[in-house]
């Protein structure tokens, strides 16, 4: 494979030359410059149009969600025969779902959970060490699963827990999506 050669650069030999290039660097840099401004103003206008339609659409969203939810928590067991935590209704699910679980330390905050870690040698894992801070997904998996050393004191009696709730939702089922 061959390699080719960059064309040599012809630099200024004359303060003229370079007050001339100077020139022309200042007017591309003007250039480029007033193209950014029509983009930006172009976005601005595309986001203020789109925000027009979005606006209104998102609270009338809202207030159907609103009005929808105690609808739904006085029927659900109608609805659901007391089996589900959802339906499918009117192109949408609706119903209730638990949240991914979130770790809690039921003694203070993540430095007092940080600070207990640390007493009783429990880092392997739960704590980044650059900076001790916790390992959320590490630490909630162990809660949910189990110590991996036998030996280790167990992160619920150092007070740590998951936190799970129960939420309303209504989703849209995508088209195409479902049952035929």
């Amino acid at each position: 494979m061959s390699r080719v050669k960059a064309a040599a650069l012809r630099a200024p030999t004359s303060l003229e030359q370079a007050t001339e290039l100077l020139a022309q660097l200042a007017t591309v840099v003007a250039t480029i410059g007033a193209h950014d401004a029509q983009r930006v103003s172009a976005k601005q206008q595309i986001d203020a149009a789109a925000d027009a339609y979005i606006v209104p659409l998102a609270a009338e969203r809202d207030d159907l969600f609103k009005r929808l939810q105690p609808w739904y928590e006085a029927n659900a067991d109608d609805l659901t025969a007391g089996k589900r935590k959802s339906i499918e209704l009117g192109g949408c699910t609706i119903g209730h779902r638990t949240t991914p679980p979130k770790l809690v330390f039921e003694h203070g905050k993540d430095a007092d959970g940080v600070e207990a870690l640390l007493h009783f040698g429990r880092t392997d894992g739960t704590l980044k060490t650059s900076a001790p801070s916790l390992v959320k997904p590490v630490i909630l998996a162990e809660l949910a699963n189990g110590p991996t050393d036998p030996d280790a004191i167990p992160l619920e009696l150092l007070g740590f827990a998951p936190k799970q709730s129960e939420e309303f939702f209504i989703e849209p089922i995508p088209a195409g999506v479902g049952p035929a």
